[in-house]
C-alpha cells in the first residue's frame, strides 16, 4: 500500500510540474492565423531575431511564407524589406530580407505561423506581366515573381 501510495505521489508531482503549451503534442505551438502585411522598399536592419523560413512561394502578388522561431509569451512584429537597388540582369533581381521582432520573447516554444504579405512594391515595374527575382534572405532558391 506504501509502494502505491509513493507511486501516485511521484506520478502527481512530476505531472503537475510540466506545463504544456497548447499544440500538436511535440513541445511546438501551432499559430493558425495568418499574418498579412506589406512589403517594403529600403534600408535592411542591422538586427533581427532569430527566425527560420520553412517554405517560401508567390500566389499572386503575395509572397507566402511558413516560418518557425522561438517565443510564445510575447507578440512577435515582421516586416519584409526589400532593397531599394536591382541588378541589371533579365530579369532583374532584388535582394529582400524578412526581418522579425521578437520583443524580448524569452519563452522557448516552438511557434509555426504562416505569414502573407503583399509584394507589390518589389515588382520591376507596376505592369501586368512585369518580371522580377527576388533573392530572400534565408532561402537558397530565387522567387520568380511576375507582377499580376
Amino acid at each position: 500500500m506504501k509502494l502505491l501510495a509513493l507511486a501516485c505521489s511521484i506520478t502527481l508531482l512530476f505531472g503537475c510540474g510540466n506545463k504544456k503549451l497548447v499544440g500538436d503534442g511535440t513541445g511546438q505551438q501551432l499559430k493558425t492565423k495568418k499574418i498579412e502585411a506589406v512589403g517594403t522598399l529600403g534600408q535592411f536592419p542591422e538586427e533581427s531575431t532569430p527566425i527560420t523560413i520553412e517554405k517560401a512561394k508567390i500566389e499572386g502578388n503575395e509572397l507566402v511564407l511558413d516560418v518557425s522561431y522561438g517565443g510564445g509569451c510575447q507578440e512577435h512584429e515582421f516586416k519584409l524589406i526589400g532593397s531599394e537597388m536591382i541588378s541589371k540582369s533579365l530579369p532583374p533581381i532584388r535582394a529582400i530580407k524578412l526581418v522579425h521582432i521578437g520583443n524580448n520573447d524569452m519563452c522557448k516554444a516552438l511557434i509555426m505561423q504562416t505569414l502573407k504579405f503583399d509584394i507589390s512594391a518589389f515588382a520591376y515595374k507596376q505592369e501586368k506581366g512585369s518580371e522580377i527575382t527576388l533573392r530572400l534572405d534565408g532561402v537558397k532558391e530565387p522567387l520568380k515573381y511576375v507582377f499580376q
